[in-house]
């Protein structure tokens, strides 16, 4: 059974943080704690948080050696996050990973000590280094990577770890699986598995039961790989029952993801075909029905035609 609570004012030293720290953030979102297994537990927006809210959901999994974190939501959550492990332990957070190197991810990174051991893929750890950090596409128009955070002295928060294709954290009950299949939202998307628990954050790879945002300008992502990554991580991620989804309020079911790339790649190959047919995006975007199958699943008509855009234009 799921166990949530809420977040109204936390504690009077979360509130002192916040208004020494974050001055400029005048408003909080609500934010749930949801107990997702042992020692696990996923920190999302409150349902009734609409829009962006404080991110994507943060993974709290306490170890033997520590908390390990997965995201950290948008900048200024840093204590709020802290809050919620302070009232599930007293151990120290050790390990940070970050699904990728968006904002409203990887935001509150640099409220955490800099002995923290940040892991990202290699990818990420290149955007987040990044000179390029004025695409305004991000948090109060900052960079939608993130990377204007991590300069100066804050390098040093800077991901210490970095892999490839697939790598582990820790052992037994603890251990915890990366993968990497491939472009999709980003460049560099960490599928992130709780071993003992059966259970997978995806990051924005799955962020909801929608078509996804594909950052193709700033990140590399890609609307013609995004569903070919989802095939290798569903064929390549065994024994998950689980979802901790990017943003969406509650866990999901393997089920879900299963379906969601029945869903997209459904999408991806009627704009192929309409493509190839000469069709305009304006023509295939007015024709497009949800399959009964998918009818849960939410398509707005700028994100197919973003979509489909993408596909037209080789991305």
């Amino acid at each position: 059974m799921t166990r949530t609570k809420y977040l109204a004012i936390v504690t009077v030293l979360g509130v002192v943080l916040t208004v020494t720290n974050y001055e400029a953030r005048q408003e909080r979102s609500d934010l749930a704690l949801h107990e997702v297994g042992t020692n696990l537990y996923m920190l999302a927006n409150a349902p009734s948080v609409e829009g962006m809210g404080g991110g994507g959901n943060t993974a709290i999994f306490v170890t033997g050696s520590g908390v390990t974190l997965v995201d950290t939501k948008i900048s200024g959550y840093g204590p709020d996050i802290m809050d919620y492990v302070q009232q599930i332990t007293a151990e120290p957070v050790t390990t940070i990973i970050n699904t990728h190197t968006h904002w409203d991810h990887s935001g509150s990174n640099v409220s955490f000590p800099d002995t923290v051991n940040f892991v990202a893929h290699e990818n990420t750890a290149g955007h987040m280094a990044s000179t390029d950090c004025d695409d305004g596409a991000g948090y109060q128009g900052g960079s939608i990577k993130n990377c204007g955070a991590f300069k100066g002295e804050n390098e040093k928060y800077l991901p210490n770890t970095t892999f490839s294709t697939r790598t582990t954290l820790f052992s037994g009950a603890d251990q915890i699986d990366l993968y990497y299949f491939g472009r999709g939202h980003t460049d560099g998307d960490t599928f992130v598995v709780f071993k003992n628990a059966r259970t997978m954050h995806t990051g924005d790879m799955f962020a909801r039961k929608g078509l996804p945002y594909l950052d193709v300008a700033n990140t590399n992502g890609s609307a013609i790989e995004f569903g070919a990554t989802l095939e290798k991580a569903i064929a390549g991620i065994p024994d998950v029952d689980t979802i901790i989804p990017g943003h969406a309020s509650t866990t999901l079911l393997w089920s879900d993801l299963e379906n969601y790339s029945g869903f997209y790649n459904d999408i991806l190959q009627k704009a192929r075909e309409g493509r190839t047919a000469g069709r305009s995006v304006t023509d295939i975007v007015g024709s497009y029905t949800v399959p009964n199958q998918y009818r849960d699943f939410v398509v707005t008509e700028q994100r197919l035609r973003d979509t489909v855009q993408h596909v037209f234009d080789g991305n």
